[in-house]
């Protein structure tokens, strides 16, 4: 039975961005520094990578071990994007609709954490003030603009792990020739 590529690509978008939210929502309610240190690493987690590509395989079994570059891709792709959509949608909502004041606390929590770091590698007194002053502003940006640019830049990066995910579960039939 072969796989619907939409369904599938659908199901395991949905799966990814409830985790996603999950884990920013859980995050949040353990409070402002969990969050913060939660944020600052999701990016670099590869649990939707791994799902996904799980998922590819399962697409692939489900297709009589025989999957092409292209069926890979818009299955994953579409999961990718269905997830980035949900948590740009989740953020949108926790950091201007339920908790307004989250980004100031968080980016007060940032500059801290940027502070001690560039002490930490020896940087210089004015560096630091230059760099804090710079940042300020642009960490306590959470509105729509900066939310939309953050989902498209996600898209990016999600298709460029798709087209990974794709070439390392494609498989395709060989034709011989009678």
């Amino acid at each position: 039975m072969k796989a619907n590529l939409i369904n599938e690509g659908i199901k395991y978008g949905v799966i990814c961005g409830l985790i996603a939210l999950l884990s920013v929502f859980g995050s949040w309610a353990a409070g402002d520094a969990t969050f913060a240190t939660v944020q600052k690493y999701a990016n670099f987690m590869p649990y939707m990578f791994v799902i996904i590509l799980l998922g590819t395989f399962s697409i692939r079994k489900q297709n009589n071990g025989y999957l092409s570059f292209a069926e890979g891709l818009k299955f994953s792709f579409l999961a990718f994007a269905l997830s980035t959509v949900l948590l740009g949608l989740g953020n949108y909502i926790l950091f201007n609709l339920i908790d307004t004041g989250l980004s100031e606390r968080i980016a007060v929590i940032a500059i801290e954490d940027m502070q001690k770091m560039m002490e930490k590698f020896g940087a210089s007194e004015e560096d630091i003030e230059k760099s804090i002053a710079s940042s300020a502003d642009s960490l306590k940006d959470t509105g729509f603009k900066k939310i939309f640019l953050g989902v498209g830049l996600s898209l990016i990066i999600g298709f460029i792990e798709s087209s990974i995910i794709s070439a390392i579960a494609k498989k395709e039939e060989k034709f011989e020739d009678q």
